[in-house]
């Protein structure tokens, strides 16, 4: 079942997510636009240098159910 939508942008390609924010590649759907929605998926995009992935997803996945998806 897939869960994360990957979207790559000019500098990063989306196969690089999953392992940045420690999600397994199966679970991941890449794409190279960004205006591909699916509110079913979380989307995973590149995050400034130093960003803490991982506490980023948490965030994420937090928003999603206060916000009942």
């Amino acid at each position: 079942m897939k869960k994360y939508l990957c979207v790559r942008d000019n500098k990063v390609e989306a196969e690089w997510l999953p392992r940045w924010y420690k999600v397994p590649f199966e679970e991941c759907v890449f794409v190279t636009d960004s205006s591909w929605q699916n509110k079913e998926l979380i989307m995973l995009t590149p995050l400034p240098k130093g960003t803490d992935y991982v506490h980023y997803l948490k965030t994420l996945k937090t928003e999603r159910l206060l916000n009942g998806i």
